[in-house]
């Protein structure tokens, strides 16, 4: 069987996310459509709205029919780090012929000369981008006026401002196997709030009428609004609290070094964070306080995930810096008839690189090192997930819990 890869978080999935699935079908002509999803936390630096497992099951009556989980460790580092995890997992199934990913511009081409322009450049690059942050520029326009100034097109440096393009093209950067499809993306942008009554939206947009307790049946499927519907804004609210004392012990636990030796953390942000620990009224404030022109959002955002579930350099990053390309297993989150033909595929014919997921109590003795700490983070992550989400950590343990198969 051949089959179509997606990287995504449904976080919530939308129209727009089962028009993807359904295009990546279609263009492709594959047999099945496998998905590398994050788990519950997401690549923004936040919980996500529904666990992994509920967010699979959504995938999978979606159309998906394999849903593969990408470790938190990958979810929460940058763009390059959640593209080269997404990536390598759905390569590694060794069934994946294509990747189909969405895109502001739909350029296929164009995406193409940036990517490889970048793997050209990449040791210029990064010496132009570190020097433009030492100037106060955040990473992403540091990277875009670097990549301006070593002489990239007025059209690809149009392209890094946009963030669907921006992961297309670290996409296309890691492919060693699969054939690039660029899927023009509809409606809304990647962050923009609802302003019409457009059938495809943006999940932020989303994301904002559920805080608010409206409707969002016109532009999620039917089984995500149930889910939806389910979650009162109280209950939102309430998540909102506890993941924002949460953070804040986590903070003031952490001295400001250990906070320099998160990924996303150093150049004096330990010692920032502290200094506004005491006074911040929510997570939101806290960030807000701590973010400049260097510093985004997103980054202060993953950086406190990453204090929250203790991911730091020192014991995630093989060289002091970075994450490990590649996820060293890949673990099943849920599948259909397809999905189930798909893995016993694999599995009769050895065609996956890596070891294959399905139940962590019987398989973890598969992994050795790196990989074991990886899924060990995962189920930590999950436990924590479930503190944020007021439930039992017990019986929603991910020892508990067997890959989604929706009847």
């Amino acid at each position: 069987m051949r089959a179509a890869g997606i990287i995504a978080e449904y976080n919530p999935l939308h129209k727009g996310h089962e028009y993807h699935i359904a295009q990546a079908r279609k263009t492709t002509g594959c047999d099945a459509v496998v998905v590398a999803m994050s788990g519950d936390f997401v690549q923004r630096g936040a919980p996500a709205v529904f666990d992994k497992w509920e967010r699979a099951e959504h995938a999978l009556r979606s159309g998906a029919d394999l849903v593969i989980e990408i470790p938190v460790l990958h979810c929460l580092g940058n763009a390059g780090q959640y593209a080269s995890a997404g990536v390598s997992l759905l390569e590694s199934l060794g069934t994946v012929s294509h990747i189909a990913f969405g895109s502001e511009s739909g350029d296929l081409e164009l995406l193409r000369n940036t990517a490889e322009f970048l793997n050209a450049e990449s040791t210029r690059l990064e010496e132009q981008i570190r020097a433009l942050g030492r100037n106060g520029f955040s990473y992403p326009a540091a990277r875009a006026k670097a990549f301006e100034l070593l002489g990239g097109s007025s059209d690809a440096v149009k392209l890094l401002e946009r963030p669907n393009d921006i992961l297309a093209v670290e996409y296309i950067r890691q492919m060693k196997n699969a054939a690039p499809v660029a899927i023009r993306r509809l409606g809304a942008s990647y962050g923009q709030d609802v302003t019409d009554n457009a059938q495809y939206q943006s999940a932020s947009g989303i994301r904002n009428i559920m805080s608010a307790g409206g409707d969002v049946s016109g532009y999620v499927p039917e089984h995500v609004d149930t889910a939806v519907r389910a979650l009162g804004t109280a209950d939102i609210t309430e998540r909102e609290r506890r993941l924002f004392d949460l953070v804040r012990y986590a903070v003031i636990s952490s001295s400001p070094e250990y906070i320099d030796d998160c990924p996303s953390g150093g150049e004096g942000l330990g010692n920032l964070l502290h200094s506004n620990i005491r006074e911040a009224e929510s997570l939101d404030d806290l960030i807000s306080r701590a973010k400049s022109r260097r510093y985004t959002y997103t980054r202060i955002s993953r950086l406190l995930m990453q204090i929250l579930l203790g991911i730091t350099r020192s014991a995630y990053c093989a060289d002091g810096s970075s994450y490990s390309a590649c996820p060293g297993y890949i673990r099943v989150l849920g599948f259909n008839d397809t999905g189930r033909a798909l893995l016993s595929e694999i599995r009769n014919q050895e065609l996956a690189s890596l070891p294959v997921i399905t139940n962590i109590n019987k398989e973890k003795d598969l992994l050795s090192g790196s990989a074991v700490r990886s899924l060990e983070l995962d189920v930590h992550a999950a436990d924590i997930y479930n503190l944020i989400m007021g439930r039992s950590i017990a019986g929603h343990s991910d020892h508990r819990i067997r890959p989604v198969y929706p009847e």
